[in-house]
């Protein structure tokens, strides 16, 4: 080999030319190795780098046999630039592997150190028979004949998965959506599971059409397969430790691969091996995948949920009424909402506790008096507040379930059907509140009979009759004028002021 000097541009060995950066190159590179072990080794380096996939086009993997009969693995890989080529050379050169360039049947050493434009071969001889390639080294050449050519997808489907500490625990972005294949014999218990604890999923009956070689059970295998979306954490650890209930992680749109296990070689940068109408899983216990035919198709849990209903034993007397049926229905019961606290609408108080009601209405602004409603019940005192005015601090907490549905706080209601559904089954409608209590059945109250606070907070006033007294003055009789004779001197004997 002789060094490759920077603008050089006649070279002895064909197909190779510099490239923008002045580096000789080839449309191929033959990466070299002992064993299979150093290719997958190598795949699996490349792999959490860079993208396979712009590889994958003309990737081959040989083995080549040399003269002296000894065996080594060849990887030939497309060299879309210089850039990928150093990458892929220093991954081969980690794993004790070694990079030559070339196009058609003659390969020199890839560039390094010593050369950083790369190699030139000082003569190029004719194969000798039998050989299908030469690649020519640091003061050696070597031929190969290829025996036989393993393609990528069956190597990267019979790699097992590996165990990785810890890989169950995942974060919330890991469970943003999970597959979880579920056995038939619990598909009925989980749907319910899943539903009662308000957990998105689509579910759907699969069977596996292709297994993996390493399968020793070659038997159709049929399983309920259900995508679930932010999955807790809490409800994570109970499916991986329940038998029957396998997950699996989404690495890409039709790929999972089970949960606390991990491929060899990074799945989602070898995309275009996968075909978009399959799915595949990938599972670790076993060493086995599952390629399903696609795309999916789903149904959701919301629509599969059903309740136990206590039918009665049908009867062979045929003159039976239908008044005479027992109805059929599902008991409502309340359990603890999983939810977040809804609002406190309105309170309901033992009649016991009346005294203090009437203790606070003093202690209570007007606003207050004005916004709450209150009536009177043989199952308490209902106190609704209207608009933004906070419930009086008496008796139960009640949050509004639907309008006019009234449920302890912290209480939700059981099946969770929808409110029309359960308006119906209550004959529940406008005008009507209907309130569910812990103890008792529900009981229900017309708006109309609620009033003002402030009209029901005074009491009637016993008020007197006043008598009214007319003091109006008495009219006079017809005035008469009598004149009196008062002689020549009338002012006389008529004493002035006394002067000091």
């Amino acid at each position: 080999l002789e060094h490759v000097a920077l603008g050089q541009s006649r070279f002895i060995t064909p197909g190779v030319a510099p490239d923008p950066r002045g580096v000789l190159l080839g449309r191929f590179g033959i990466l070299v190795f002992p064993t299979l072990e150093g290719v997958v080794s190598w795949l699996r380096l490349y792999s959490a780098e860079a993208n396979l996939d712009e590889l994958l086009v003309g990737l081959e993997i040989s083995r080549g046999r040399t003269p002296l009969a000894s065996r080594e693995m060849l990887l030939k890989i497309p060299v879309p630039s210089s850039y990928a080529m150093d990458r892929a050379a220093r991954c081969a050169q980690l794993v004790g592997g070694s990079a030559y360039t070339g196009s058609t049947k003659h390969f020199v050493k890839y560039r390094d150190e010593r050369s950083p434009y790369g190699y030139d071969a000082t003569e190029i001889g004719a194969l000798p028979s039998g050989a299908d390639l030469m690649i020519h080294g640091d003061g050696f050449t070597q031929t190969y004949a290829k025996e036989s050519e393993l393609s990528f997808e069956k190597l990267l489907f019979r790699l097992s998965l590996r165990r990785v500490p810890g890989g169950d625990r995942l974060t919330d972005d890991d469970r943003g959506e999970l597959i979880a294949v579920i056995q038939r014999g619990l598909g009925d218990g989980v749907i319910r599971y899943l539903w009662r604890n308000r957990v998105d999923a689509d579910v759907g009956y699969v069977t596996p059409r292709d297994v993996s070689s390493f399968d020793e059970d070659n038997r159709a295998r049929g399983y309920l397969i259900a995508r679930v979306r932010k999955l807790p954490a809490r409800i994570l650890e109970l499916f991986l430790a329940t038998p029957g209930i396998d997950v699996f992680r989404s690495i890409s749109k039709n790929v999972g691969v089970h949960v606390g296990y991990e491929h060899v070689i990074d799945l989602s940068s070898a995309s275009s091996v996968f075909d978009q109408e399959r799915f595949y899983l990938f599972w670790g216990q076993g060493d086995r995948v599952d390629v399903l035919s696609g795309p999916l198709e789903l149904s959701g849990i919301q629509h599969l949920t059903h309740v136990d209903i206590d039918l009665e034993r049908p009867t062979d007397d045929r003159s039976y009424r239908a008044a005479d049926l027992s109805p059929i229905g599902v008991e409502i019961t309340l359990a603890p909402s999983l939810t977040s606290p809804r609002k406190v609408v309105g309170a309901l108080i033992e009649l016991d506790k009346a005294a203090w009601v009437k203790r606070l209405v003093y202690a209570l602004p007007t606003s207050s008096l004005r916004g709450h409603r209150v009536a009177v019940t043989d199952r308490g005192i209902i106190v609704i507040a209207s608009g933004d005015i906070d419930i009086i601090p008496l008796g139960q907490p009640l949050a509004e379930l639907a309008s006019g549905l009234l449920v302890p706080l912290g209480m939700d209601l059981v099946p969770r059907v929808s409110p029309s559904v359960l308006a119906q089954a209550l004959g529940h409608g406008t005008g009507l509140l209907t309130v569910f209590t812990h103890q008792g059945n529900p009981f229900q109250v017309s708006e109309s009979d609620f009033l003002p606070l402030e009209r029901q907070s005074v009491a009637k006033i016993e008020v007197e009759r006043a008598i009214v007294t007319n003091v109006a003055a008495q009219p006079l009789a017809e005035p008469s004028v009598k004149n009196d004779p008062v002689g020549r001197f009338a002012l006389w004997g008529y004493r002035g002021p006394q002067r000091s």
